[in-house]
């Protein structure tokens, strides 16, 4: 800005003070972070070994202010760019350069896409200099000798530049180059030469042409008709993708395009324009205008210039200059390589694209940006080339991807917009699994890896959001009532008056709650009734609700969610049945000893699930309702009044989910999994009424065998643990006050991996699918652990005052990091 205002005033001797000031301190902010870099690699210090010769190739200097008024626009400009890539020259990594961002490129893109060492690029233009790495790309070379000031080079150091930490960065820089230079001494081509290359290039398997040239005053000359007019160029328009630089005159195509003679053949042409740094059209660009290309005497649809039109960035950019060194230069000549660059990525990516030019370049210029009026325009076309996005899905909406039956092997179409992001995976990781998905354009395809995570779903995730984080704990881990037993309890217990000694007796276990965006949602009450005979020998349950708690109830361990698949940690996978009707009958079969043996059932779906989100719901609309049951067996003993200690089996049937997880896809779970479950526990009652007590979990789950679902374990299925342990006292500042310090660790899965049907490309030459099983490891290498501390004490005759806190200790499967949650809060209850 200074500057240019000096050049509105050049002998205004303050504003050549400004200037010389802000160079300056340029200078010395670069030798400061610059300094020994360069005193390394020169041996001399900044100013001899950089900043004073650049200053004097200019022939301005500090001592003279006067002299910066003398610099055009175009010099200054090139003083600031030589300043910027001087300085990376001593940086020891490749030149980031302003069309990479841009065109929405970096080189980890190029890296994912393979760099297009699979591919083969024809290069029309002139000889390639001297530069090692763009020679070490060359397969075969032909035509003329001249180098045209280094145009070849240039052009193709933007393709093929290797990533070698100096120079410029190409888009592919392992791609495969038949080179051919049309041009003679006088730097003039025919078409005849042009034909003669192009048939070279397609002889030696080049599946894109760049070719930065063109006739004078025209965006696209009737003159190609010589060459796509060719009976031998014809045979190979099937195969190929050309991409023309527009040219440089600053015009607008008026007159259509003459192609009657490739007609037959249809060429997939993609021509190119130059936009500058703030992403308008150069001033030197030719533009498309509203010209057809006629291949009869009409425009069919798709046949105007606009609809092959594309623009990348063509101002200064930074190129090798065929002398082993670099320059900046400005052109469509050096956009289109930009494009041809893409194409090589999108070759690589998917060979069988190779004999697909129509629909390569559909894919190019469907994928552009779109810059000046909405849609295809006169000016900019189709739009700005954005590399990443032809990579990827043109519309994700419209990918279609294949459930495997299992019993005929036959392959089901199904639409991914069936399949929306997940709930998560609490239970088991499926990180680094993935399905493909299918984008069919024309006659052929894209396949594109999907995350198996996004299919599937969790529905026993815990509550989401601080708000409802902390009203959970609220409501669910202070509805509690003294029960004179050191230990907290959320179920209310009435008993009838005894009848002939028969007892009867009511539980009721408090209602959940969850804040909603408007209003609560909440859960009814979970009854329970339970009967026993005189003699205390035989005693029967039954109920709706939360089973787990009385089929596996651990003496100190009082509170539901203890008990619940997703954070508990007493036998979480019999909490994965539970949430239906159960029952349970107990016999004592001796002495301080029960058997007892129970059922119980879950059905959840996505609609009554308070632990979901309203969003969650909406999104989960239509999944399937989980559904599971199991039968357990338990023995218990009391070796003495004050220990008890349990045994439990359980055999729990999910019917379309593993180990709680399920599947937006119907077929991936369509059988559902067995659980064998063992469990043991042991609770102590001690001196000064405080209780110790332990829970801990193995279980062994597999898929149903025969099972015609895409996914099923292998093996000796996946093995799981669950542990639980407590301190509880009574009596700690009162008589009658609590506190219990629980931790626990939830369901986790210790080993065992999944199979997987599904459709895949097998043949990547040709795109022939495939079904392809694969295998992957679900055991989570983080240990999940929970630990959680409540307080309560009676106040004011009926009234409560409870504390409470709970700490999440997890791992982000994704990166390895800790993912901690916490919450602390209080009540206050006073009845009146």
């Amino acid at each position: 800005t200074k500057w240019e205002e000096l050049s509105a005033s050049p002998t205004d001797k303050v504003r050549q003070d400004a200037v010389a000031a802000s160079l300056q301190s340029l200078f010395q902010h670069s030798e400061t972070f610059w300094g020994a870099r360069v005193q390394h690699k020169t041996g001399k210090n900044f100013a001899a070994g950089f900043g004073t010769a650049l200053l004097s190739k200019y022939g301005v200097s500090f001592s003279d202010p006067a002299s910066f008024a003398k610099l055009s626009q175009s010099q200054r400009s090139k003083l600031i760019f030589e300043w910027y890539d001087g300085l990376m020259g001593f940086a020891g990594v490749d030149h980031v350069d302003q069309w990479m961002g841009a065109v929405n490129w970096n080189p980890n893109l190029t890296k994912v896409q393979g760099s297009g060492s699979r591919s083969i690029i024809g290069l029309l233009d002139s000889t390639v200099g001297i530069d090692a790495d763009l020679q070490s790309n060359l397969v075969s070379t032909g035509g003329y000798t001249s180098t045209v000031n280094g145009h070849g080079s240039a052009v193709l150091s933007l393709i093929v530049a290797d990533h070698d930490g100096k120079g410029v960065m190409g888009i592919a820089p392992q791609a495969k180059v038949i080179a051919y230079n049309p041009f003679d001494s006088t730097n003039k081509a025919t078409w005849t030469a042009v034909t003669a290359g192009i048939t070279k290039m397609k002889q030696s398997g080049a599946s894109v042409i760049n070719m930065s040239l063109g006739i004078k005053g025209s965006t696209l000359s009737s003159g190609w008709n010589n060459v796509f007019g060719n009976a031998t160029v014809k045979a190979s328009a099937g195969n190929t993708v050309y991409v023309i630089a527009a040219g440089n005159d600053g015009v607008t195509q008026s007159r259509n395009v003459d192609w009657k003679s490739a007609a037959t053949a249809q060429p997939s042409v993609i021509i190119v324009g130059s936009i500058d740094a703030n992403g308008g059209i150069s001033s030197f660009s030719n533009r498309p205008g509203t010209a057809c290309i006629l291949y009869s005497l009409t425009c069919a649809a798709g046949n105007k210039l606009a609809d092959r039109f594309i623009v990348a960035p063509g101002e200064l950019l930074l190129v090798a200059d065929g002398q082993g060194g670099l320059t900046r230069v400005t052109g469509t000549s050096f956009a289109a390589p930009l494009v041809s660059g893409a194409i090589t990525l999108l070759h690589n990516r998917w060979p069988w694209l190779t004999s697909k030019p129509k629909e390569t370049a559909d894919i190019i210029l469907s994928s552009a940006r779109d810059l000046g009026a909405p849609g295809t325009d006169a000016v900019y076309g189709r739009g700005l080339l954005d590399v990443e996005a032809s990579q990827a899905p043109l519309n994700f909406a419209s990918l279609t991807y294949y459930e495997v039956k299992a019993t005929d092997g036959s392959m089901v179409s199904r639409s991914l917009s069936d399949v929306k992001a997940g709930t998560g995976s609490a239970t088991w990781d499926a990180n680094g699994a993935y399905y493909y998905a299918y984008e069919y354009i024309g006659n052929t395809h894209r396949d594109f890896a999907i995350p198996l995570t996004t299919r599937l779903v969790d529905q026993k995730t815990s509550i989401n959001g601080s708000e409802e984080y902390f009203q959970g704990y609220v409501t669910s881990r202070m509805n509690d009532w003294i029960d004179g037993t050191a230990a907290f309890n959320d179920v209310s217990r009435v008993e009838t008056p005894t009848h002939s000694g028969w007892k009867l007796g009511f539980d009721v276990v408090a209602p959940t709650y969850r804040v909603g965006s408007k209003r609560s949602v909440t859960s009814l009450p979970s009854p329970n009734v339970r009967m026993s005979d005189p003699t205390g020998r035989f005693g029967f349950s039954l109920g709706n609700g939360n089973g787990a708690r009385i089929l596996g109830e651990n003496k100190g361990f009082g509170l539901t969610s203890d008990y619940e698949a997703g954070h508990g940690g007493i036998n979480p996978v019999l909490g994965l049945a539970s949430g239906g009707a159960f029952m349970s009958a107990d016999l004592a079969v001796a002495k301080n000893v029960r058997l007892a043996v129970g059922y119980t059932e879950n059905r959840l779906t996505a609609a009554k699930n308070i632990s979901l989100s309203q969003a969650e719901r909406q999104e989960l609309r239509g999944l399937q309702a989980y559904k599971a049951n199991a039968v357990t067996v338990r023995f218990e003993t009391k070796p003495s009044a004050n220990v008890t200690l349990t045994a439990d089996y359980a055999n729990v049937r999910e019917s379309n989910g593993l180990l709680g997880v399920q599947s937006l896809n119907p077929g991936d779970f369509g059988k559902g999994a067995k659980t064998q479950t063992a469990t043991v526990g042991a609770s102590i009652a001690l001196p000064g009424k405080i209780t110790l007590a332990g829970s801990a979990t193995a279980s062994a789950t597999k898929t149903a065998r025969g099972a015609d679902q895409a996914l099923s374990t292998i093996g000796n299925g996946v093995m799981s643990s669950a542990f639980a342990l407590s301190v509880a006292k009574q009596g700690l500042f009162g008589r009658t006050d609590m506190v219990r310090l629980t931790v626990a660790q939830p369901l986790k899965v210790e080993s065992g991996s999944l199979s997987m049907n599904s459709v895949e490309v097998i043949d990547r030459a040709t795109g022939e699918l495939g079904t392809v099983a694969r295998t992957f490891d679900i055991s989570n290498t983080s240990r999940r652990l929970t630990s959680e501390l409540l307080y309560a004490a009676p106040m004011m005759k009926s009234g409560e005052i409870g504390l409470f806190g709970r700490l999440d200790m997890n791992v982000n499967p994704a990166n390895g990091r800790r993912v901690d949650g916490m919450v602390i809060g209080g009540r206050v209850s006073l009845p009146f």
